[in-house]
């Protein structure tokens, strides 16, 4: 299992998520009409996606349909895998990890099987200690940085970008603390297309 795609598991933090939380109780979801889901031929569509999801979503495909400048394609690629890795809430369980299609193709067979020991064993425990409206939720972000670099992944030098996200999560019963908020994203020119290789603090 290679240490850069590993980071991004390393920055999760695990066992606060089990922790009783004393927030107030969370407010009743509102019926939101579904937003309309536009594909690119690049990245596979999310399962299940939430609105937030969808929007982020349809701003890569447009940024790929209009060739938009490759640090925005960069960026979008690190937000939508934050939105579909560290989102569990609209997952059917434990195996159903999000992102994968953002990875090198090389590293989603060992990401997958290491996400469903950590981060993703939590789905079973979060849903009986609370509830599945209580899963993490990312409906909102905001890009912090984007910076131009050279990234070594597997012994090659990648022309690449690290982008700073700050994520927010819907209210639920979960320890705030417990929830990923701020990382740095790396996201590798492969071939032309924009893959995520770590995510570091």
């Amino acid at each position: 299992m290679k240490d850069r795609i590993i980071k991004i598991m390393f920055c999760c933090v695990i066992g606060s998520l089990l922790v009783v939380s004393g927030c107030s109780k969370q407010e009743e979801k509102k019926e939101e009409e579904k937003l309309t889901l536009v594909k690119n031929s690049v990245y596979t569509a999310p399962t299940n996606p939430t609105n937030p999801q969808i929007k982020v979503y349809n701003e890569l495909s447009d940024a790929l349909n209009n060739n938009a400048p490759q640090s925005e394609v960069a960026s979008l690629v690190a937000v939508n895998f934050a939105y579909e890795f560290f989102s569990l809430y609209q997952k059917n369980g434990k195996e159903d990890i999000g992102g994968l299609t953002f990875l090198p193709q090389d590293e989603i067979e060992a990401f997958t099987s290491y996400a469903m020991l950590h981060y993703y064993n939590n789905y079973a425990t979060v849903v009986s200690q609370y509830s599945k409206d209580d899963l993490p939720n990312v409906i909102m972000h905001e890009v912090s940085s984007v910076e131009e670099t050279d990234i070594a992944y597997n012994q090659l030098v990648y022309d690449g970008y690290r982008v700073g996200l700050i994520l927010k999560y819907a209210d639920s019963k979960l320890p705030v603390d417990g929830l990923k908020t701020t990382m740095h994203v790396q996201v590798c020119n492969m071939d032309g297309v924009y893959r995520v290789v770590a995510v570091e603090d």
